[in-house]
């Protein structure tokens, strides 16, 4: 039954994996006056296809499973018409699971039914799937949350958990859209945890802008950003190297001004705790990104007072939504570390503010000017009106 709801049901049967005779069935299909049982029939079923004469091989070793998968996806024409690749078992050999497997001899390691399932395997995309990106925190888990399973290689089991409390984490739980899981970072049949100089290329995977502005900054491959220049000094504050040594491995926060403050892991004055020109420089970042930010909370509150008063606005909620991005792209551009460029950036987002509040106060100006006319124009046509008025009456009274 578990066969049937999987994507191999109809491609493969059960012989193509366990082996035996795949013409047991038909054998054994007899005249209805057969004096057996239908108990006799089912153990001369089995007697007949488990034969190992013909190839039965029954429970798979977890050694062989590897191989087995990649009889079918490896093979270019078998896998064409599905779009899927052939190369997984390479990737997996490389992995660590692969080189421990392969290499060691240990079969205590994730082998494909582990993540896929051995009979009921559902499609990557499909969200039942183990291996869909908002259940890899359970796959995964089930063996890294796993102490027992974990002692032996010295890996922690609060990784998932830690990931779930993420930024990341709550993002996929949510169901957003780009969200990554284990397997965006990892890697899924090549999995293995990124290296020294590989997390800035698998973070920038996503964060595209703030790996160029990274790679622009005295951080990228300074051993001042390696393991060793926090762990041998102050081993329990150990956090990792390149972007994991500000924003941690599987419980990255959000970034914030917080960054920018205090002493502790993540924070600037972690490393940076002599004064120098980077104390001065994380003031300067948190300074500038709070003045854009007050500057957009007051032109927002221009707009709704305007709007109130029924201006008319609409360039001036365009300058303030292309003063929002420039806010977030001050986040990406903090990590060039350059002063200069920095605050050039934030002054062009201030000057979008004061030119909006501007645009908003001329309107208003203007609209103010206008209802004073309007009052005057409507004060002398009633003075004109009451004049005439008396007029009709004085003619009236002399006719």
């Amino acid at each position: 039954m578990e066969h049937a709801a999987g994507v191999h049901a109809g491609t493969l049967a059960c012989v193509d994996c366990h082996g035996g005779n795949p013409a047991a069935r038909r054998e054994l299909a007899l005249p209805g006056d057969d004096p057996r049982t239908p108990g006799d029939l089912l153990r001369a079923f089995k007697e007949k296809s488990h034969d190992p004469a013909a190839g039965y091989r029954g429970k798979i070793p977890r050694k062989e499973v590897p191989q087995l998968c990649a009889r079918c996806h490896s093979d270019p024409l078998r896998m064409n018409p599905f779009a899927l690749p052939t190369d997984q078992l390479a990737h997996y050999r490389a992995s660590s699971h692969g080189r421990a497997l392969f290499e060691k001899n240990d079969t205590n390691v994730a082998v494909c039914i582990d993540c896929h399932g051995a009979h009921e395997i559902l499609a990557a995309h499909d969200p039942r799937a183990a291996t869909a990106p908002a259940n890899l925190p359970d796959t995964c888990g089930a063996c890294h949350t796993d102490a027992e399973r974990m002692q032996p290689y010295g890996l922690s089991t609060d990784g998932v958990a830690r990931f779930l409390k993420s930024v990341h984490g709550r993002a996929l739980r949510e169901g957003r859209r780009g969200a990554p899981s284990c397997a965006d970072c990892h890697g899924s049949h090549g999995a293995a945890p990124p290296g020294v100089r590989e997390v800035v290329q698998v973070c920038g995977q996503c964060h595209v802008n703030t790996q160029e502005r990274y790679r622009e900054s005295p951080h990228f491959g300074s051993n001042d950003m390696q393991c060793s220049a926090c762990h041998e000094e102050r081993g329990t504050q150990y956090r990792g190297a390149g972007c994991t040594a500000c924003h941690g491995t599987h419980e990255t926060r959000t970034p914030g001004d917080w960054m920018y403050q205090g002493d502790e892991v993540g924070r600037c004055g972690h490393c940076h705790r002599e004064p120098d020109g980077s104390q001065e420089l994380a003031v300067a970042i948190r300074d500038g990104r709070q003045r854009l930010q007050s500057a957009m909370d007051e032109t927002r509150r221009a707009i709704r007072e305007a709007k109130a008063r029924g201006l008319f606005l609409d360039d001036e909620e365009v300058y303030l939504r292309e003063s929002a991005r420039a806010l977030v792209a001050a986040q990406p551009l903090a990590h060039s570390m350059d002063r200069d460029r920095i605050e050039r950036h934030m002054r062009d987002g201030l000057k979008r503010h004061d030119r909006t509040r501007e645009v908003i106060a001329k309107k208003g100006n203007i609209v103010r000017d206008r209802r004073i006319l309007v009052a005057g124009l409507a004060a002398l046509l009633l003075l004109l009106t009451v004049l005439l008025a008396a007029k009709l009456r004085a003619v009236r009274r002399l006719s």
